[in-house]
């Protein structure tokens, strides 16, 4: 084996022991060396948390979550991109789908009504089709617990032929 190979035939490059990497003592981001005041100490609780301890984890009222998701929809987001998402993507990502899914879960006391599993990973599945019944999208009563593999087992799962031509 030639001189300076190692025996599992890697050669490492110039990350051998000794040498000293281009970026020791620089500021990660901008390639400028630390403020001395930082060097070797570690954050504090106040500069690591912007939130103020007393809200920290609290949870946040309907009306508050609907007052901060309308103001970070379409246009007003940061990464809006022109509408670009389909509007099956739009309804799904929504409040009012996210507070259907966890009635229907709650109603059913999560719990796959057809096998009888309870908690694990729960699918809401609408009884008549999301893309077929649009005006059934929020019932309730469309709704129905399933667990994944009871779920796929369904007529209504995926992209089955029987709904097709409907």
């Amino acid at each position: 084996m030639p001189k300076g190979i190692p025996k599992n035939g890697i050669n490492k490059g110039w990350l051998k022991k000794g040498n000293i990497p281009w970026s020791k003592g620089l500021h990660i981001w901008s390639n400028k060396p630390h403020p001395k005041g930082m060097l070797g100490k570690k954050q504090t609780d106040t500069h690591k948390n912007k939130i103020s301890k007393a809200l920290k984890g609290k949870p946040k009222t309907l009306d508050a979550r609907k007052n901060m998701s309308e103001a970070q929809k379409g246009e007003k987001n940061y990464n809006w991109k022109g509408g670009t998402e389909t509007i099956n993507k739009v309804i799904r990502k929504s409040l009012e789908y996210r507070l259907w899914r966890t009635a229907v879960f709650e109603r059913d006391d999560y719990t796959c009504i057809f096998c009888g599993i309870k908690g694990g990973v729960l699918n809401a599945d609408h009884i008549k089709p999301f893309a077929l019944y649009p005006e059934l999208r929020f019932a309730i009563d469309n709704g129905r617990t399933l667990c994944v593999d009871c779920h796929r087992a369904t007529d209504t799962w995926g992209n089955k032929p029987i709904y097709k031509l409907i």
